[in-house]
């Protein structure tokens, strides 16, 4: 089976799965904005769950990047047993520093929110500082739960890591619905330590399938640790930079008025569930793809990936852009307004959506670019672009907070990706020459000159039609659904006849759906 078939194949399996686990994801963030709106609890929450991020985030970071290229050159070239001798010490040595770091965040809570929340104050001080603690040890188990993934996805086994978001939403939703009454947010936070272990146990049947046997195992020495360490470097320098940024973020949001931060965390979820639907779906699949041509020096099958993924990208994620800034008032209301998520609430997050939709397509391009450095085992040209893109993001906070409020926070986020996206094409090129940039731009024009053409027809089409019913909110649902059809049937033809390769992918997609999915 050749490689496009295979990817294809693949990515389509996870985006069903991620569509089912994103759909989840819908409802539990529904069902918190319905028992806590743009509330001081939201605010606390999402502030929350930065500080672990904070700690955590470049050792994460470094996992999900490195772990990937080197367990597939241990397994091709030294054999399934050494690759996961390292997978275990890996394990051991990564949960020694993430306890430790774990016990430090917990000692210094309260100096931690005062460091990312200024503003905070009395008993939304207090309450961040809790929901902190208990959050902080989830990020062991992401840890864990990263390498258990990377080694399935390296081994071409995307099924159950694309299913992990499902159990873990459903366990936040119950508690949510059940005892949020009764114990408010605390038992939200509670509920995503449980939702987390699981996350991690569910991966280790197929990991033990494939012949994996947990080994208890601690040395800081190992030559595969020593290498971890050295690629992770640059990307912990990297993480550390874009915490700065997130910490800029937060610090501007935090003295923004009340629910400011929450509607920033709503659209920026509305936005991550289109990039964890499609773009995620092809660099997952495409990581372990590109770092099998590196190692076997397959220059020609390397850009040919890496086109068919670019291509992906942009013909899949453009008109979701335009769509979501078209349509973000309908789609933000029908999802969200309910409850204690008023029209207020409606206003605020529909701002930062439009601002955040304006960056999607270069958040996608980033995380494949990035990944094709990561297959070569260069962590350090990522690091240092998006390291600038920082810079920029946060010289542009400084400035556009003071004329869009939140909306220049979003903004100032969108025109990063973007300028990051841009560096890191011009990198490419100087590092491996022709990336066939031109077939990619012509891929661009098309598939933005067909999303201009759906955005004003799905605009005329919900304006017509939301004059011609009641004022009712099922009636709506039914109006949004209809223009986005629409959408969709305007564009498809489009593409798929201005573009012989896009029909061919989309035609092995829909045969492979429709047959069955990947082997668990």
């Amino acid at each position: 089976m050749s490689t496009v078939k295979k990817t294809v194949k693949a990515a389509s399996v996870i985006m069903v799965l991620t569509l089912m686990s994103k759909i989840f994801g819908f409802f539990r963030d529904v069902t918190l904005a319905a028992k806590f709106g743009t509330s001081v609890f939201m605010d606390a929450y999402n502030m929350a769950t930065v500080i672990p991020m904070i700690l955590f985030a470049a050792v994460t970071a470094a996992i999900a990047t490195t772990v990937i290229p080197i367990f597939t050159e241990y397994y091709q070239k030294e054999g399934k047993e050494k690759a996961f001798d390292f997978i275990n010490n890996l394990l051991g040595t990564v949960g020694v520093v993430t306890i430790v770091l774990t016990f430090i965040g917990i000692i210094f809570a309260p100096y931690l929110v005062k460091f990312v929340a200024p503003a905070f104050t009395g008993e939304k001080f207090e309450l961040t500082v809790k929901l902190t603690e208990i959050l902080l040890p989830t990020m062991v188990l992401i840890a864990v739960s990263n390498i258990f993934t990377g080694v399935l996805q390296a081994m071409e086994h995307f099924t159950v890591p694309a299913m992990i978001g499902i159990p873990y939403n459903i366990v936040v939703i119950g508690a949510a619905i059940l005892y949020a009454h009764k114990f408010g947010i605390m038992v939200v936070a509670y509920s995503i330590i449980f939702a987390t272990f699981i996350q991690a146990l569910m991966q280790l049947p197929v990991l033990y399938k494939l012949g994996y046997r947990f080994r208890l195992k601690i040395n800081f020495k190992d030559e595969g640790v020593k290498r971890v360490i050295v690629l992770a470097i640059p990307v912990l320098i990297g993480t550390g930079i874009q915490t700065i940024n997130v910490y800029v973020d937060r610090v501007i949001a935090s003295f923004l008025p009340d629910g400011s931060i929450a509607a920033l965390n709503y659209a920026n979820r509305l936005t991550l569930f289109a990039l964890g639907i499609f773009s995620t779906a092809i660099a997952t699949v495409i990581y372990p793809v590109l770092s099998q041509h590196s190692v076997q020096e397959d220059r020609e099958g390397f850009v040919k990936s890496l086109n068919f993924a670019v291509s992906g990208i942009l013909y899949i994620l453009l008109p979701v852009s335009v769509g979501a800034m078209v349509l973000r008032v309908p789609i933000i209301r029908v999802l969200f307004e309910r409850g204690a998520f008023d029209e207020r609430s409606t206003y605020l997050t529909s701002i930062a959506l439009f601002y955040f939709a304006i960056g999607m397509t270069g958040y996608g391009l980033r995380d494949v670019l990035s990944r094709s450095f990561y297959s070569m085992k260069d962590t350090k040209t990522p690091t240092i672009n998006g390291a600038l893109a920082v810079l920029v993001n946060i010289a542009l906070n400084l400035i556009l907070v003071r004329y869009l409020k939140l909306g220049g926070l979003a903004l100032s986020t969108s025109i990063a990706a973007i300028f990051a996206t841009f560096l890191l094409f011009n990198s490419l090129r100087k590092k491996i020459g022709s990336i066939n940039g031109k077939q990619m731009f012509v891929s661009f024009l098309k598939a933005m000159g067909a999303s201009l053409i759906m955005g004003i027809t799905v605009y005329f089409i919900y304006n017509h039609l939301i004059t011609k019913l009641p004022d009712k909110k099922i009636y709506e649902a039914l109006i949004l659904f209809i223009a986005i059809t629409v959408g969709a049937l305007v564009y498809i033809p489009i593409v798929l006849l201005s573009d012989k390769n896009a029909f061919n992918y989309f035609k092995k997609g829909i045969k492979f759906i429709n047959a069955k999915f990947v082997r668990l």
